[in-house]
Formats: C-alpha cells, structure tokens, sequence
C-alpha cells in the first residue's frame, strides 16, 4: 500500500476543521456499557494527504485506505500481531494440492443502510457480493490497481486482458451458495492466503456502484463498524457508528463502542500538532522531527509537559524509497541510478532530519528487516561510500555524453516530513556527485497518477504492507506485472529483470516458508544491485494519544480499524 501544500492549504483546512473538530477541553457524552467499557464519543484523527478514492479497486493510498478500514469489511483480517483471523468468512478451507479455497460466510452480516438500496434500507451480505467485488477488481475498465492480487484465480488475468467475462464468470470465482464462496487459482499461490485481507479485497454492493455511478469514489457503502455520511475535499470525512454492525465483544456490547469517527486533512504536521495539544485530535502519527528530541527520551518515553499523554511506538513494516523510471533515457542508466544510490548519507537523514524518528538507514532492499522470518542479511543494499558514487557517476558519464543532465524529484509533503528529507537529499546530491536536483511538490492525489503514467522519472514513494510476506515488497519490482501500455500501478519503476522473475516465480511457488523466503532474498538482492530505487530509511510508528483513549489499533502495517477504540472518560 502506498502512503505518504503548505501554510496556505492549513489555514483553509484549519477553517473548514474548527466547524467539525471539538472545542478544547470538552468532554464526552459516553455510555456505560459491559464489562467497564464506555460506549460513545468522536474520535478526530488527521490523515496529512487527501483521500484519493474510496472505491476499493482504486485505493493504493494510505489515507484512502485509513478511511476504508472504518466503512469495508473483508473475508479476512488480521490481528495485532498480523495472525490472520476471520472476518466476513471462517479462515477458508485449502485443498491439498494448494489450488483452492473455500470461504464459509457469515450470515448476520448486513450493509449500510443507504439510498442506493430500496426504502433506504441495507440488504444481507451474500456469496454473490464477494463474486462481484472480486470480478470488478479485474475489470480494467474500473482503472483498478487490483489485478496483480487477482489475477491468480483461474481465468482472473484471461479477463482483465481481454475485458471479456466468460459466460458464467471468472472459472476460478464461484458461489457454491449464498454462504459458500470457492476459488480455484491457475497454479499452487502461497501467499494467496493473505489476498482476502488487503485493501482490495473490501466487500461492498453493486447497488451502490450502480447508483453513485462516478461518484462511488467518494460515496463508500459496506459492511464496516462506520458508516459513511460526509466528505468534503481536502478538508473532512465523517463517519458514524453502524447500529447494525455484527461483530460484539466478549462482554456482550455491540461494536464499535465510539459513536463517530472525524478524519480531517491537514496537510502540516506541525499544525496537526498544535491541534492535538488544543484536544482538538485525539491522535497523531509520527511527531514532526524538529519536536521529537524534546518531547521523547532516550527509552522512547515522553517527556515534561507530554508526559501526560500517551505514546505507542512499534517498528514498521513499512520503507520509504525514492524510485526510478528505469524506462526514462536518463535515468534508466544503471551506474547513474548507483551514483545516487551510494551518495545518500542516510544515517545523516535520520540524525539531523528525522531526529531518529525512525527504525534504521535503508542499506538492505525494499524489504523491511521487520519483516517476521526474513533473511534480509542476504540482501546487500547500499550505504554511504563516496568514492564508489564517484566511480559509478564517472561511467554513467561516459555512456550519457559526458554529461549528467538536471534531475528533478516529484514528491508530496506528508505533513513537511517529505520536504525536509528531499531538501537534503538534494543537497548531498548536488554535494557529493556535483548534479542539480530540482523538486516538485505535487499533492499525493496528483503525485501517483504521474508516477503510474511514467512521467516522473525520479520521485517519492513509501509502501506500508498489506501483508505479512515478502512478496507484497517484491511485486513492485516484478517485470509481468507492467502492463503493455498505459499505468503501471504497482511496478512504478518498471524494473524488468527475467532473472529477477524466475527467482520472485519460484519463490510464490514454493510451499515451504524457510526456502520461499530465501528465493524472496535471493531475488531482491539482485534487483538492489540495479538500483531501481533508493532506500532512504525503515519506518518506526510512533502514535500520540490523548490520556482518555484506550486500545488504539497500533499493529506493524498501520491499519486504522477503530471498532475496537474507546474513550475511558
């Protein structure tokens, strides 16, 4: 999943949030509800990038998804330590040969009501939903970014190439009933398993696409713990509870136990904490750098007046790299990509910008060492070494005409965060390899179509997991998943190495988790030594919480469910 204006945008934003946002020191109106939990209250949480669709087929992005977790269920989620658990399906039947998976629903399970069904009221969730949800994540037509998790059902990658569905559907997606789905793949898909629970897989109904039309991207009706009611553009999204949700805790309340969730969208951090510390939010993810030292300690303990709030902090599965059109007739120059590469000093990014927000320099591959059982010791990634930079930008001169022409890096903000590291990084660049890097601010919503389209031959991306696999990583480098023509959604640098392939192929194929991991590794170590991409650093989340907020979902790939938050008081 990808994830990510200035003084300007904050003053409109900040406008348009007073108008929604709590006046400071208001308290709740809470419920008593079993087993000590307080039912009620508005949770105002920030996303500093705008919401660029809520269609799921289309969400790549982190707050679009954030948004999601809240309004869409699916199959399967996972837990806070990423176990797979069930959703709106038992954890699915596998037969021996690894080629199908059966899907036993559930049968309490209703959607928002809305106006998109008649009388306004939400109808039962059935096995059909989940065949039109998952055929609509292989139509092109639908500029889905879904295909590369859906492609593997048998005659799913037959169908987004030919936009043609079979009579009868996709072969491989079938309801046996209305409570059973069966999906067969091409071939044996180890981490087809984890598909169900991504973004992508969020269940939603047909009546509403029909009757939103275009404007389903910003009209959301699913199964979730929120229902959604509004949304202006660059300024707020509201959801309220679902008084219909299905899921109840072990004391016997219905979730979810906060009555609203109120994302807003300021796109300056340093502003979005000035509105924490006025209790108009209740949370913020990642405390602006220059601010960091002085409100945490040594042990990652908040420290004088901060103190009385709340700090959760865990190493991410998540990477912030700077990539390549490896297609463009600049960049695509291998030793002109491994200039850049060794002349970044990211342990100088992490000590003086980032103030150490984060979990380590980025010196193995695209992979977090966070991943759980990966042997990233394998990978051999770069680090700062300004001789071989020199060597490397001397050849890439000879094969470019004796010339480096300028660079320019696209990016987006991310609440000032982004700016500050692409200033630096501009400036050891130009410092160390003597080349002029110009920079491009774009907001997020501008800056992926521009990557996808293959017109920013050197630019900003971060991917936050969807998964517990290498493979999640990987496939943004897998050569078959760039299509023909037009965007290329989720292989943004359009790396293709057929070496790189075979090995990424073998390892999907293997059963055994130990070797498939090795062949993941093995893979990616080739690919670093192209340097299709930069890794800057491995992110560590660091959330800021006001005192009264109990059990905040803080798991290592970020997921924003709110259903099971509450306010103590």
């Amino acid at each position: 999943m990808r994830f990510t204006l200035h003084c300007i945008l904050a003053v409109v934003v900040l406008a348009s949030v007073s108008s929604c946002a709590r006046k400071a020191g208001i308290h709740h109106t809470l419920r008593e509800g079993k087993g000590g939990k307080k039912m009620g209250g508005a949770f105002h949480v920030n996303e500093t990038a705008d919401i660029r669709s809520l269609d799921p087929v289309q969400m790549n992005d982190q707050s679009s998804v954030q948004v999601g977790e809240n309004v869409y269920d699916r199959l399967l989620e996972f837990d806070e330590n990423l176990n797979l658990i069930p959703g709106l399906s038992a954890l699915p039947e596998i037969s021996k040969d690894g080629m199908t998976y059966t899907y036993h629903l559930r049968t309490d399970v209703y959607f928002h009501d809305d106006p998109c069904f008649p009388g306004g009221k939400g109808r039962k969730f059935v096995a059909s939903d989940v065949i039109y949800c998952y055929t609509r994540a292989l139509d092109k037509t639908t500029n889905t970014g879904a295909e590369p998790y859906f492609k593997y059902i048998k005659g799913g990658a037959a169908y987004y190439s030919s936009n043609k569905l079979p009579p009868g559907g996709i072969p491989g997606l079938q309801a046996a009933n209305d409570s059973t789905v069966v999906i067969t793949l091409e071939k044996p898909f180890s981490p087809f398993l984890f598909y169900p629970a991504v973004g992508f897989g969020f269940i939603y109904p047909h009546e509403a696409v029909d009757h939103y039309g275009r404007d389903f991207v910003f009209h959301p009706v699913g199964t979730g713990a929120f229902r959604f009611v509004e949304y202006k553009q660059a300024q707020y999204c509201t959801l309220v509870r679902n008084d219909r949700y299905w899921k109840i805790d072990s004391a016997g309340n219905r979730l979810p136990y906060l009555d609203t969730v109120q994302f807003t969208f300021i796109p300056d951090n340093k502003v979005e904490l000035q509105q924490f510390e006025a209790n108009k939010l209740d949370h913020v993810y990642r405390i602006p750098s220059e601010f960091f030292q002085s409100m945490v300690g040594e042990n990652k303990e908040l420290k004088g007046k901060w103190s009385k709030y709340h700090l959760v902090h865990v190493p991410a599965l998540a990477v912030q790299f700077y990539g390549f059109n490896t297609t463009d007739p600049v960049v695509n120059n291998r030793h002109l990509r491994r200039a850049i590469a060794f002349g970044v000093d990211r342990n100088k990014i992490i000590k003086y910008i980032l103030k150490g927000q984060a979990a380590g320099p980025g010196i193995y591959g695209i992979v977090p060492p966070s991943m759980p059982g990966y042997p990233v010791e394998r990978v051999h990634g770069f680090s700062f070494h300004p001789d071989s930079a020199l060597a490397e930008l001397a050849l890439a001169k000879k094969e470019l005409g004796g010339t480096i022409p300028d660079l320019t890096l696209y990016f987006n903000e991310g609440g000032g965060r982004y700016t500050d590291v692409a200033e630096a990084i501009q400036s050891q660049i130009k410092e160390n390899l003597g080349i002029d890097v110009h920079l491009q601010m774009l907001a997020f919503a501008q800056l992926t179509p521009r990557i996808d389209d293959g017109k920013a031959p050197f630019f900003r991306l971060g991917w936050i997991a969807d998964y517990p696999n290498p493979e999640n990583f990987l496939n943004l480098l897998y050569g078959k998943s760039i299509p023909p023509s037009g965007p290329s959604t989720i292989n943004s640098t359009r790396y293709n190495n057929p070496e790189f392939d075979r090995l990424f192929d073998s390892a999907i194929n293997e059963t055994d988790r130990v070797k498939s991991f090795q062949l993941f590794a093995q893979a990616e170590d080739l690919a670093v030594q192209d340097a299709p991409y930069i890794v800057l650093y491995y992110d560590e989340d660091y959330h800021l919480l006001q005192p009264n907020v109990q059990d905040f979902p803080a798991n290592a790939m970020f997921q924003l469910d709110m259903k099971y938050c509450w306010f103590s008081e």
